[in-house]
């Protein structure tokens, strides 16, 4: 077995062991963990076109599209939003409450919780894996990719499927490069079909590619 497909094995192993630790938000019901999707895609979508300084890389992408499509999205947060589209979306009901520090809403460790979770963290202690196949994909699953040779070896894409920003197609994809060339990195939307034909193939979400290493879903969802 090569380096590749030992570092698959053994993170598709820590993976399956976290899945039996309770998640820190628990969603009331279908119609929440649907209202979460909604809001998820659609403030993953926006960061393409209307980048904040918070996303900086991949994970904080996904954290930030999941904090704030868990809030209340009041008139006073739309303003500050400035979305560049309608959201007529019903809120997340059952929201966590709040601590002196901010939501701590990604598990971290055993019985710890904390507002910052890298790429690794969260599909290890904050999601589940569902599938090698993109076959599988729902609206505001992530595509996890682990590049040993990179210095930041975890990368995280959320798939959209549909979007409310461009309706040129139903399978679009959005991810945050990380720092790149020296510089701070930018947001980037592909279609999935595009991204399985990708020049560099470690980068296509495909079965045999060892770089893959699946389709995983958040454990509140």
């Amino acid at each position: 077995m090569d380096r590749g497909r030992r570092t698959l094995a053994a993170v598709l192993v820590a993976c399956a062991l976290a899945g039996h630790v309770r998640a820190q938000v628990r969603l009331a019901d279908e119609a929440d963990r649907e209202a979460f999707r909604a809001w998820f895609t659609l403030l993953a979508d926006v960061q393409f076109y209307r980048p904040t300084p918070d996303v900086a890389d991949c994970a904080a992408l996904v954290r930030h599209a999941a904090r704030e499509a868990l809030r209340a999205h009041t008139p006073e947060w739309r303003r500050l939003a400035a979305l560049p589209v309608e959201a007529p979306m019903p809120d997340v009901r059952s929201r966590p409450a709040g601590t002196p520090n901010g939501w701590t809403i990604f598990k971290v460790g055993p019985g710890r919780f904390a507002e910052f979770a890298d790429a690794r963290t969260i599909v290890g202690h904050n999601a589940r894996l569902i599938s090698r196949d993109t076959a599988s994909l729902r609206p505001g699953d992530l595509l996890y990719f682990r590049q040993d040779q990179q210095a930041s070896p975890d990368h995280l894409m959320v798939y959209l499927g549909p979007s409310r920003l461009e309706s040129a197609a139903r399978d679009w994809v959005v991810y945050h490069t990380g720092p790149l060339d020296g510089g701070p990195g930018e947001v980037r939307k592909v279609r999935l079909a595009d991204l399985a034909r990708h020049p560099v193939a470690r980068w296509r979400p495909a079965a045999h590619n060892p770089a893959f290493v699946g389709v995983f879903r958040l454990d509140w969802l």
